[in-house]
């Protein structure tokens, strides 16, 4: 019944914006440790209000993740929806909408739900243009944090019996992360805090919802992440991992 939702099914690829698809079921994601902040120009690609936020973070790993899922986001509306390909990228912004919990961009007279992920440093976004149900989740994977601890304090029994199993103890760490990045899609998707989704059965959860998942992991240095995705099963959703931001 589980098996498939720990199957590496989803897509990633490596990608320039110039290869993207024009398609509405895309994730971009890059390693937001490599930007330079310091020696960039803001005002050329963030507007007015993202500066003032961004000059508001004091870490710089902060403003390196605020910066880089503001350029990704712009970057995919430009390359995957023709009508703003001409549009500069300080003309566009985004802000978060408190009544629907979710953080959207601003395009001329255009608005457009977005949904982003990240996870020391590790940037994922992703534009909902047709506002389906869809949400997704980057968690880095950790053999250090206590994780079976934490399945028996959070976690459903079911699940905590799939990551206590008598395996290696980097497979359990795999499927308590994956079990994780899922639970965190599932919440997006249906727009729901994911303190309710801590304790049910997850598996049990995407089928009551009518939607599926595709997983897979990213290298990223010397690190490894988890990436779930929870939609509809009449989108086809992919990945691509970009090794700079053409700024």
């Amino acid at each position: 019944m589980t098996n498939h939702f720990f199957k590496n099914t989803l897509s990633i690829a490596p990608s320039f914006y110039s290869d993207l698809p024009r398609s509405n079921n895309t994730i971009l994601v890059f390693n937001a440790n490599t930007l330079n902040v310091e020696h960039l120009d803001l005002s050329q690609y963030l507007s007015p209000f993202e500066l003032s936020v961004i000059n508001r973070r004091k870490r710089m790993q902060a403003k390196q993740e605020y910066l880089a899922s503001r350029l990704l986001l712009k970057q995919l509306a430009k390359h995957t929806q023709p009508q703003y390909a001409h549009v500069p990228l300080n003309k566009m912004s985004t802000h978060f909408n408190e009544e629907c919990s979710k953080l959207q961009l601003h395009v001329n007279r255009s608005v457009i739900n977005t949904c982003i992920s990240h996870s020391h440093g590790l940037v994922g976004v992703a534009l909902n243009v047709t506002n389906t149900e869809f949400g997704f989740d980057i968690e880095k994977i950790s053999l250090k944090r206590p994780f079976e601890k934490l399945a028996k304090h959070f976690y459903n029994k079911a699940e905590i019996d799939l990551i206590t199993a008598p395996t290696a103890i980097v497979d359990q760490a795999y499927t308590f992360f994956r079990i994780w990045t899922l639970k965190e899609a599932l919440a997006k998707a249906t727009n729901r805090p994911i303190a309710q989704l801590l304790s049910p059965n997850v598996f049990s959860e995407f089928s009551q919802q009518n939607l599926v998942a595709a997983s897979n992991n990213i290298a990223c240095g010397n690190a490894l992440f988890d990436v779930s995705v929870a939609y509809k099963k009449s989108t086809d959703w992919r990945c691509y991992v970009l090794n700079n931001l053409d700024t």
